[in-house]
């Protein structure tokens, strides 16, 4: 594995032959790090000197302090097994044939986990606290307005991965800095009395930090995982299985919401032209009865997944209708 902060084109291919050919990915960014992968560790340092050659041709180097040789699976002499990469943790671990990894039916005898950084553990806690230390003054509805945005954004990020005990541990490291911002702004009353104050039961939770009537903190823990489902290799958007990509939008993470829903109930088909949903297509939620003749806007069962020109000719045909019934009531009121 060798890493580096590298800018180039979004996908480059580099080396000698056919066979030789090592291809970098990189990820959008003012100095984004590539990756590059290889069975062998003979054939990572080919790679190395190739790029490098690569490099030399645009006048760029690669940065020492960033590049390292590791195994994702057995330790080396220099290097610890796993790296770290846009805030994951990646490391292969061994494991019985039950919950051994596949690869073309093949048991491989060990498992790829994912899971967030240390280092990204540690950035995101320090700006929690520092957060928590700057709002000393604040409010807990203002205080609860900034800690929200932080937690969810955080945690959606790394829903994808193993990140369940680690959304759970930030939470326990959340709850002594808020006890201790409670406890600050009323020094004369015990811990017994800020908990009491500032933490209520809603539902199961029995400590949830909230304001009585009023907005809640919004737990890490209370983040979903979901997990991430590869593309097949040979898919393409446009290579016409419709029903693959439509399947694929709806088991997407981003659309376990309300759009995932109504799509799962739509099964992946567009309710007013009856086509199926492709990943790229512009996809809006539509009320079935308007508001204006007292739709549900809560409701998931009163809305419906419709392609944007669907939407709009929707639209215009029900504007229309209506003005032809307004018509139709001023004719009549005036025969009368």
């Amino acid at each position: 594995m060798l890493e580096s902060a590298v800018p180039g084109n979004s996908h480059a291919a580099f080396g000698g032959g056919r066979s030789e050919k090592y291809h970098l990915w990189q990820l959008a960014g003012p100095l984004p790090n590539l990756v590059i992968t290889y069975p062998t560790r003979e054939g990572i340092e080919r790679a190395r000197v190739a790029l490098e050659q690569w490099l030399s041709g645009m006048g760029l180097t690669l940065k020492p302090s960033k590049t390292r040789i590791t195994h994702t699976l057995d330790a080396t002499e220099e290097e610890a097994p796993g790296f770290d990469f846009l805030g994951f943790h990646i490391q292969q671990f061994r494991v019985g044939r039950h919950q051994s990894g596949r690869c073309n039916g093949k048991l491989l005898g060990f498992k790829t986990r994912i899971r967030p950084s240390a280092q990204a553990i540690q950035r995101h806690r320090a700006a929690v606290r520092a957060v928590v230390k700057k709002g000393r003054a604040l409010a807990q509805e203002a205080l609860i307005g900034q800690l929200n945005p932080l937690i969810v954004g955080w945690s959606q990020y790394y829903r994808c991965v193993s990140a369940k005990a680690t959304l759970s541990s930030c939470d326990n490291a959340l709850f002594p800095l808020l006890l201790r911002w409670a406890r600050r702004r009323h020094l004369r009353k015990n811990a017994t009395w800020a908990a009491r104050r500032y933490w209520h039961t809603l539902g199961r939770n029995h400590w949830c930090f909230a304001v009585p009537e009023g907005p809640r903190l919004i737990a890490h823990a209370s983040t979903c995982i979901q997990r991430h489902v590869k593309v097949k290799g040979a898919a393409s958007p446009y290579d016409g299985n419709l029903l693959y990509w439509a399947r694929r939008l709806t088991h997407h993470p981003l659309t376990h919401t309300m759009l995932g829903k109504v799509l799962a109930a739509q099964r992946g088909r567009c309710r007013f032209c009856g086509l199926y949903f492709r990943d790229g297509d512009r996809i809006e939620l539509d009320h079935i009865i308007p508001r204006t003749l007292g739709g549900s806007d809560v409701l998931w069962t009163n809305r419906q997944a419709l392609h944007r020109h669907s939407h709009d000719q929707r639209h215009a045909a029900l504007q229309a209708e209506q003005v032809f019934m307004t018509r139709t009531q001023l004719a009549r009121s005036r025969v009368r």
